[in-house]
């Protein structure tokens, strides 16, 4: 029985180790065989349509369409159409102002999800390339042209830009966030060397409009399914560091954990709508995907499982001592709460309680998709 234990515990330690530490190795080392895939130089840019879907964004959706008005990209090949998800404050009338600029308007009386205004807006679209984007994502000029250049490799599905999140100013959480957000966008640079990107940021990325599929309307984080659809078609799906956007974070970790908590029972439903990609024979991109997607979303588990096992296995030195560090590292997260509150902060136990607190998040939105409790539609978080 004991035997058990140990081997029980030892393989929660790894998978910890192996989805944050060793995958990351993994990948660096992969990097010395580069992918670069060719990108001609044509003088004819294909026709984009830029697709927004907005829930009270009164505050920011001006903004957003001056930005596009902005952007260094043939007016005549591009166009902007924003959904308001049944919005009750003024988005829609703001929008109207600007349809003599080429900005189009699909006004939903209720609201009906992100997933659904896709699934309704872009089967009608003309444009061969359909680029994704947030109310409160703002784009470099040349954004869009360095997204749009891959698609002359006809192997290229998917590209993703690259989302620079800025800390408000009154924020010092959100620094944490941009952090972990850096982290992510390393992987993202990897991964893309094999043109096998896992998902996308949401406020940045664009498909060929011909890999678009109607999603299940009660898909969560579509910004996911709909480039692992395009690698499950065998396209690549890259990265794109100079196709730059900007948001800001979240002003507070308790903001993110709600994101977050949405976004966690969004990846235990992407399970679910994209099982051929966790079949390992189809090489890399499965290999990714269990290393950088599954075995994390298992953490929350494995961390549980690691200290109740780490309990009864009290006995020996070795457990006492990483029992030890289980506690320092609970205690620092809770004191980082107790600072939060005050709105005090210490680097390390803020670190500490960002880290066990997107683990919570994630633990709660298993629960909140196994329980049918998490609804399609978002709730905006204050940025």
């Amino acid at each position: 029985m004991i035997l058990i234990l140990k081997l029980l515990f030892w393989m929660a330690l790894s998978l910890l180790s192996y989805t944050y530490f060793i995958y990351p190795l993994i990948l660096i080392l992969l990097n010395v065989y580069k992918f670069k895939p060719d990108i001609n130089n044509e003088t004819v840019l294909p026709h984009v349509a830029m697709v927004v879907a907005a829930y009270n964004e009164e505050k920011i959706i001006e903004e957003k369409i001056i930005n596009y008005l902005r952007l260094d990209y043939p007016k005549d090949r591009l166009e902007i159409i924003i959904g308001s998800d049944g919005s009750s404050d003024m988005t829609a009338n703001i929008v109207k102002k600007y349809a003599t600029k080429g900005v189009r308007l699909y006004n939903f009386g209720k609201r009906i999800g992100k997933v659904n205004i896709l699934n309704r807006i872009v089967p009608g679209l003309k444009a061969k390339i359909i680029v994704f984007s947030d109310a409160n994502t703002m784009y470099e000029p040349n954004a869009i042209r360095e997204l749009v250049k891959h698609f002359s490799n006809n192997s290229i599905g998917c590209v993703c830009g690259r989302l620079i999140l800025n800390k408000p100013n009154d924020s010092y959480e959100g620094e944490f966030e941009g952090i972990y957000w850096k982290y992510e966008t390393f992987l993202k640079r990897l991964e893309s060397t094999k043109s096998s990107l896992l998902g996308a940021n949401g406020g940045i990325y664009a498909i060929r409009k011909e890999l678009f599929q109607i999603l299940p309307s009660t898909t969560i984080i579509e910004d996911f399914v709909i480039p692992m659809k395009v690698l499950e078609r065998r396209y690549g799906v890259i990265y794109e560091p100079q196709a730059i956007a900007y948001e800001e974070t979240s002003r507070s970790i308790e903001e993110e954990s709600k994101r977050k908590a949405r976004i966690g029972a969004g990846a235990y439903q992407a399970l679910l709508l994209t099982l051929p990609m966790l079949n390992i024979f189809r090489g890399f991109p499965s290999f990714a995907y269990w290393s950088h997607k599954v075995l994390r979303w298992l953490v929350p588990f494995s961390l549980i499982l690691l200290f109740f096992l780490n309990v009864l296995l009290l006995g020996k030195a070795l457990y006492q001592v990483l029992f030890i560090i289980q506690c320092v590292i609970y205690t620092g997260a809770f004191i980082g709460y107790l600072l939060s509150t005050k709105k005090h902060h210490l680097k390390l136990f803020t670190v500490l309680y960002y880290f066990v607190a997107m683990n919570v998040s994630l633990l709660v939105g298993f629960f909140r998709f196994f329980s049918g409790m998490q609804s399609v539609t978002w709730e905006r978080v204050e940025r």
